[in-house]
């Protein structure tokens, strides 16, 4: 079996603590064929794109781990950027500037620079809030570069830990339906997040019916990701991911390379 990890965080990230050579010998040690190192780069408002990143830091670390462990572990360089629209300006210099392997597209803030984890879930209307939500990423899908769309039902997350209710997802079905395809006629992917899972006792984002409708849709690309942001996690739910694609009728696993898809079937 090909296992992959493709959302990782390191050190490097604002909130990540794993050293990026453990990182590595901890895939290794799991069987893992291949993981990408995703670390933050969220764009915010008001600051540079350096804000977050020591970019020459990151990026001479991870090009050097890249040949360090060639013909033991494929590992690739890649970033999870943040909601690039707050400020495009910012996000197309760091674009720009570095080459990657793979990128994940994902919206953390909103307006004002909002972080989601800290909106007030028990005093909001979640159904106009969730679909504001869509509305972001939609805005993501179809004006920004990226390879996938990161953890597509973030917000749920928040909502149950904050009201002990998930949000019912069958609402949204036809918003979800439409980002599906935009995402899929621009050649581009999600992402099987299983942080919920790598940390106990959360659940994958987005759940199997969000995976079925996405497939049904005609969705091909897909990778499978732990969001580990402590060594401890890397590939602790790799074979659970391809059970769960299987599952939902996936036959094939993805992982890029130059910006390029690569199919390995589950």
């Amino acid at each position: 079996m090909f296992l992959t990890d493709d959302h990782l965080h390191t050190r490097f990230s604002f909130d990540g603590k794993a050293d990026p050579e453990d990182v590595c010998r901890q895939a290794i040690g799991r069987g893992l064929s291949e993981i990408c190192i995703t670390d933050h780069m969220d764009i915010y408002s008001d600051q540079p794109y350096t804000y977050q990143l020591d970019c020459e830091n990151w990026k001479k670390t991870m090009d050097d781990l890249k040949e360090k462990y060639r013909g033991k572990l494929l590992v690739h360089v890649g970033i999870e950027l943040g909601q690039p629209q707050i400020n495009p300006k910012q996000a197309r210099i760091f674009m720009e500037k570095y080459s990657m392997d793979f990128i994940i597209g994902s919206i953390h803030n909103i307006e004002n620079d909002l972080d989601i984890y800290y909106c007030d879930y028990k005093n909001m209307d979640i159904r106009k809030f969730y679909s504001h939500y869509i509305d972001w990423l939609m805005e993501l899908a179809k004006n920004y570069d990226f390879d996938v769309m990161g953890h597509i039902t973030y917000p749920s997350r928040y909502i149950l830990e904050q009201t002990g209710t998930a949000p019912d997802m069958t609402e949204f079905y036809d918003r979800f339906r439409q980002l599906f395809k935009c995402v899929i006629e621009k050649g581009r992917g999600i992402e099987l997040n299983l942080s919920g899972l790598a940390r106990g006792g959360g659940k994958p984002m987005p759940e199997e019916d969000l995976l079925k409708l996405y497939r049904e849709c005609g969705g091909e690309i897909i990778t499978v990701g732990s969001d580990a942001h402590v060594a401890s996690q890397v590939g602790t739910i790799s074979k659970a991911g391809q059970e769960i694609l299987a599952g939902a009728g996936f036959r094939y696993i993805t992982w890029f390379e130059e910006r390029k898809a690569y199919f390995e079937r589950i």
